[in-house]
């Protein structure tokens, strides 16, 4: 371990390697950006699932300037032109069945699990599905104590602001969930509602390695 590392990001390593899921520390964005190329073996496509986190960091850019074959997530008309049917589902299913994928993760508890909750699915299946190796990308402020923490975080922190940027970025006039207007859960029934389903990673999965990047820096939504 490396010796001015964070109390808890050692603790978390820790419990990461006892579940056999690679936890790996980053100093900050420059050594994540490092980290996660080498862990990209050559000649791999990479999907990548929506981040906020992997954005702050321009890890996508990094990759285009190595020459990493990517389904990109991020800009889906750059493959699929104006076509709505394909810039939705076609290059999601893409994304999460080719060699490695690439994401965020919403929270890492101190004992090792990695809780996520999404709108579509997708990203969370591509974390521990259809790849031989799947990186993960989180700050340290995503390390919470436990189970009942990281649900709050999923629940009044995570699906709250995701919503809100995205209703403010596309200038949504559909029906909002209610959290758009005051930042708060209230368990909607609302079909744009960002938080459909949870996972929890409980250790490595029986076909897929992960690894998890730890930056010592604040990423993320909250």
């Amino acid at each position: 371990m490396v010796d001015d590392m964070d109390k808890d990001i050692e603790i978390t390593i820790r419990s990461l390697l006892s579940r056999n899921i690679n936890g790996v520390f980053a100093e900050d964005s420059e050594d994540a950006k490092n980290k996660v190329i080498g862990l990209i073996p050559e000649g791999l496509v990479v999907g990548i699932g929506d981040s906020t986190t992997l954005r702050q960091l321009g890890i996508k850019e990094e990759l285009e300037k190595r020459g990493v074959k990517m389904l990109d997530g991020f800009n889906f008309r750059s493959m699929y032109g104006d076509d709505w049917e394909q810039l939705t589902f076609k290059p999601a299913v893409e994304a999460t069945v080719c060699d490695v994928f690439l994401t965020g993760t919403n929270v890492v508890t101190q004992d090792g699990r990695l809780l996520n909750v999404d709108g579509m699915g997708n990203r969370v299946a591509g974390m521990f599905w259809g790849h031989s190796v799947s990186i993960m990308v989180v700050g340290r402020n995503k390390i919470v104590k436990d189970i009942d923490e990281a649900f709050y975080r999923l629940r009044k922190v995570i699906a709250p602001s995701h919503l809100m940027i995205r209703a403010s970025l596309n200038g949504e006039k559909k029906q909002r969930p209610l959290c758009v207007v005051d930042g708060k859960c209230h368990d909607c029934r609302t079909k744009e509602r960002a938080c459909n389903v949870f996972t929890i990673i409980e250790g490595k999965p029986l076909k897929t390695e992960i690894h998890l990047v730890i930056v010592d820096e604040d990423l993320g939504l909250g």
